[in-house]
């Protein structure tokens, strides 16, 4: 009986019943659990804000996404989040300083800064104007305002998650500007404290009506609850730099080098743009919390870039150059290393005329020479 053509053995093994392994059922299980109890907690309490919150989905979606890895390796995803999770939960502990510090909180400051660059126009309430119905009523777009204000609150996070899966070296450099910035304008809440448009026209020092209409919730949240939850937890002396706008442009700086379409970088470019639309329409922040929060940024990635050049020279002299293989022709080790001897060729000594151990006797050694373990030059004449 001829064996089977290749053809039939092939459509054999299509037909014959593929085992799925063990390891694909758990992988596909984590994830399933961990996608539903996202989506149902989302649906019952709203998106995550908090920062533990937040770093708590993360971690857990970085194991549930690969749960058939070593536990070793989920042991160095806890290790690698743990120390930033615990330095941006103190930056939001200690956001609030400003207001127990007392010091002075700068409203008239930044209306004055903003006329001046204006013209005598502050951009919020003439953007409030046109844009705003008669009776404060948000135009039909207001949608598309509070997706891209509520992005801040979830798209970093988003990315260092991805960054992490993506290369461990790039999600490294950028936790380190995503501290740094926000040490950064910790410090000025601290030092500087502004107050938001919406706080100055509650104040007396914009005209009254200038609100908070960016909307929060991906649309999906009512607009007054969105302004309520707001109003719960921002800070109203926290307005200068604007950070929403600075996390805007780290995400599209971060993203950049990734994109390789000009679609995708056309969004890139689009993104902190819509932010600052956003803010300065929203009541939010003004031009100049804009522009000082894409300048520190800057200063992010300075400081960034000198660190990670300065640990990168302190460890270089710790990587020793592989050594080199000696050469045939080198010298012996107890030789000149600069000066080589010239080869001369392996010539045995001509016999004298007459003499027993003529050409037979060299044809012998000519013979011999090439025995391995024996002298070059031969074995010595009888």
């Amino acid at each position: 009986m001829n064996p089977p053509s290749l053809p039939g053995r092939a459509l054999a093994v299509m037909r014959a019943p593929q085992l799925v392994s063990p390891r694909q059922y758990l992988r596909v299980a984590a994830r399933c659990v961990y996608l539903a109890a996202l989506i149902g907690t989302v649906v019952t309490m709203g998106i995550p804000a908090d920062r533990v919150y937040q770093a708590a989905w993360i971690v857990a979606g970085l194991i549930a996404f690969a749960i058939d890895r070593p536990w070793r390796g989920h042991v160095r995803v806890v290790v690698d989040w743990l120390p930033l999770v615990a330095a941006l939960v103190v930056y939001d502990h200690t956001r609030g300083i400003a207001d127990e510090l007392g010091l002075p909180v700068r409203v008239h400051e930044p209306v004055a800064v903003e006329s001046w660059l204006f013209g005598g126009t502050v951009p919020t309430v003439w953007l409030q104007e046109r844009l705003l119905g008669a009776d404060g009523e948000r135009p039909g777009w207001t949608m598309i305002t509070a997706v891209v204000y509520t992005s801040h609150f979830l798209v970093p996070w988003l990315l260092a998650a991805l960054l992490y899966l993506y290369s461990r070296s790039r999600w490294a450099g950028y936790m380190r500007r995503v501290l740094l910035l926000s040490y950064f304008g910790l410090i000025t809440y601290i030092l500087v404290p502004a107050a938001p448009p919406w706080y100055a026209s509650e104040v007396g020092v914009l005209p009254d009506g200038v609100g908070r209409v960016t909307g929060f919730g991906f649309g999906v949240v009512p607009i007054d609850v969105g302004t309520r939850w707001l109003e719960a937890q921002g800070n109203p002396v926290a307005a200068l730099p604007s950070l929403h706008s600075a996390f805007a442009l780290l995400v599209a700086v971060a993203l950049w080098p990734i994109a390789r379409r000009g679609w995708m970088r056309a969004l890139l470019v689009a993104f902190p743009l819509a932010m600052a639309f956003t803010l300065v329409y929203g009541g939010e922040h003004y031009v100049v919390d804009v522009l000082l929060g894409w300048g520190y940024v800057g200063f992010a990635a300075l400081a960034a870039r000198a660190w990670e050049a300065r640990r990168g020279a302190r460890l270089a002299p710790q990587i020793s150059p592989p050594a080199r293989a000696a050469s045939p022709t080198s010298p012996s080790r107890a030789g000149h290393r600069g000066s080589t001897p010239a080869r001369t060729p392996d010539i045995p000594p001509r016999a004298a005329p007459g003499s027993p151990s003529g050409t037979a006797g060299t044809a012998g050694r000519c013979r011999t020479g090439s025995t391995p373990g024996t002298d070059r030059a031969g074995p010595a004449a009888p």
